[in-house]
């Protein structure tokens, strides 16, 4: 070979070598907001505390991450993979090896899987604080936290071993399905440190000490029993076991693990979460450009009911278009501007806005003004800094009357259910840690309910569609009728209602959601029409709790958006109800009373920030 070759190849093998580092910061770059499981090999766990509770050939699974990641402006912590709170850093696993599973028990029948979370950097000082568990029929999408030790002092170290385990439960021995034993353990903390997770085996030996940490108990809060994951029982038997999530007592600072908790018969309520100990705990908090790139990624479509006659407006067009503002002794006057002459002092009884006074024009605010509506956003953070709220507010002029469903029968209530104005929301849950859609909070009356994405429809594959009921303006992720419980009805009762509307409605089924419907409740309608709103459209940042980005004056109107409307309750009902058979009317009576107060709406709200959940969590 030449000389001038050599050199000819030499000049090639180094620009191949140039495409591969530029190639390399391409793909490191575009996972900067990943955590640091999605830049390890997945493969491979990279942890000394294996043993022979996670078989080599288990399958490596991973959270389902809900569609592809916003491309974030870079600066800050927000979405850089990990999170100090103080002492502690976390970030969540997303890689996991199945330990142990049954495929009977639990709600329906399905079984319950318990994971490993994999692929830890313990190289760099990442721990295991528990494992995790979900029904065999939901997806795994959750959030599991592994630590690491940021303090710098040895001797009062932010993680420690257990000094022990104790058995909870095992499945040896027991009538469920399975291809082998399980065996649930606590971990024993040692003085000043408390267990955040369970370990979960197939071998009755006790797992190795160093396979999981305890943590310091100023970096843990209190937990309180969620929601009942699976349970194995057996009458007559003291060997039970209820699998639970948990959720923290103190939402403010707290920090969910996102582990389980197991309990038997004779045990007691031992796992703690963690907490945000810094003293600004908002730094892994967005940015105003981070905070615009959420709401153009995730903001909801907002689909309106075909016979919706009451629809969103602005608040200013609600105030340039005739709302008088009543004070106690004081004669009516018009709002100014944006609320500018709308007292901060006075409350809900000292205070009301209402309507124009004039016929034409009363009719027509009500109806509110779609193509001016604006969906107003307030920015929190949530479960101690490590995730956004974005909670948005849809302001509504005039609230309809509702919709009652008594067994097989659907009543309209006329007048009940009205009221001047109407506050609905619906709040975005985004993690910190990547800036991924975690849930969506939906308003429904007095409460709601939080909905994971995939629930929903998408637009652009990571937009949820959302539906206002008919009149009431609810929020649901389905175009179908949603019925809100408020009791159960006796037998006799049950059966009289459908023996009369199988008499009075011969060609109609008697079946609501599928099956009898055997109670009563308010009744919400959604269905897709060509109204529709888009929010990432029409939007005004309203409130971020971290900045000061000034306040709209009416915000901080503390009075009623709406007077109270007086009727008589028991003549509207007999009116709506005269044309039910003789038994059924009277029935419909009854139980109407039965309904809470809050589901009437006899008198208008007060604004967004006077709710619970301005400064709270959201109630469900």
């Amino acid at each position: 070979m030449s000389s001038g070759q050599l050199l000819s190849r030499l000049i090639s093998f180094d620009r191949f070598k140039t495409t591969l580092i530029i190639f390399h910061i391409v793909c490191y770059t575009s996972c900067a907001y990943n955590d640091f499981s999605t830049l390890l090999d997945h493969n491979n766990n990279n942890s000394k505390n294996n043993n022979n509770n996670v078989q080599d050939d288990t399958e490596v699974v991973s959270f389902d991450i809900f569609g592809p990641s916003p491309i974030y402006s870079s600066g800050g912590v927000f979405g850089s993979g990990g999170i100090d709170l103080g002492g502690l850093e976390v970030f969540e696993a997303l890689y996991f090896k199945k330990i142990w599973d049954t495929q009977s028990g639990g709600p329906g029948g399905v079984g319950a899987s318990f994971y490993e979370p994999t692929s830890i950097p313990t190289a760099v000082g990442f721990h295991l604080l528990g494992h995790y568990c979900k029904l065999n029929n939901v997806d795994m999408f959750a959030a599991v936290l592994t630590a690491k030790d940021t303090t710098n002092d040895p001797s009062h170290a932010a993680l420690k071993s257990p000094v022990d385990y104790t058995l909870v439960w095992t499945s040896k021995g027991v009538n469920v399905t399975q291809l082998e034993d399980g065996y649930i353990w606590l971990p024993i903390a040692p003085d000043g440190y408390k267990a955040v997770g369970h370990v979960v085996t197939t071998s009755p030996e006790k797992p190795l000490l160093d396979k999981v940490k305890c943590v310091r108990s100023d970096f843990t809060d209190l937990t309180e029993v969620d929601s009942k994951i699976w349970v194995y029982k057996l009458w007559g038997s003291s060997n039970m076991v209820h699998i639970y999530t948990t959720k923290p007592k103190n939402v403010a600072l707290s920090v969910p693990a996102g582990t389980f908790l197991a309990l038997n018969g004779s045990s007691t309520h031992e796992l703690a979460c963690l907490k945000m100990t810094r003293s600004d705990p908002y730094f892994a908090m967005p940015d105003s450009l981070q905070i615009r790139t959420m709401i153009n990624a995730y903001a909801p479509w907002v689909y309106f009911h075909p016979d919706e006659r009451f629809f969103p407006s602005s608040v200013l067009w609600f105030f340039q278009n005739g709302v008088q503002l009543h004070e106690t002794n004081q004669t009516p006057q018009a709002v100014i501007n944006d609320g500018d002459n709308l007292p901060s002092n006075l409350g809900p009884d000292d205070a009301f806005l209402d309507l124009p006074p004039d016929q034409p024009n009363h009719e027509r605010v009500k109806e509110g003004f779609l193509r001016d509506a604006v969906a107003y956003i307030h920015v929190k953070p949530a479960l101690g800094g490590t995730y956004t709220d974005l909670a948005i507010w849809l302001y509504y002029p005039f609230n309809g009357g509702g919709t009652f469903q008594l067994g097989p029968f659907t009543i309209h209530l006329g007048k009940i259910g009205q009221h001047v104005s109407d506050w609905e929301h619906m709040t975005l849950r985004i993690d910190n840690f990547r800036g991924i859609l975690k849930a969506v909070y939906l308003s429904q009356h007095a409460k709601g309910k939080w909905v994971r994405p995939r629930k929903f429809e998408l637009m652009n594959g990571t937009r949820p569609v959302v539906y206002a009921s008919l009149h009431g303006h609810s929020h649901y992720s389905t175009p179908k009728y949603h019925i809100h419980t408020a009791g159960h009805l006796d037998s006799n009762d049950t059966r009289m209602l459908y023996d009369a509307f199988q008499m009075n409605n011969s060609r109609k089924s008697p079946i609501v959601e599928g099956e009898k419907f055997l109670g009563f409740g308010l009744r919400d309608d959604a269905a897709k029409s060509n109204n529709v709103m888009d929010i990432a459209s029409s939007y005004n940042v309203v409130c971020v709790d971290y900045k000061d980005i000034g306040t709209e004056p009416w915000l901080n109107y503390a009075g009623s958006w709406g007077p109270r409307i007086t009727y008589g309750f028991t003549k509207e009902v007999i009116k709506m109800t005269k044309k039910l058979p003789r038994k059924v009317r009277n029935l419909a009576i009854r139980v109407l009373h039965k309904l809470p107060p809050e589901l009437l709406g006899e008198e208008g709200p007060q604004g967004p920030k006077m709710k619970e959940s301005w400064t709270g969590d959201e109630r469900v």
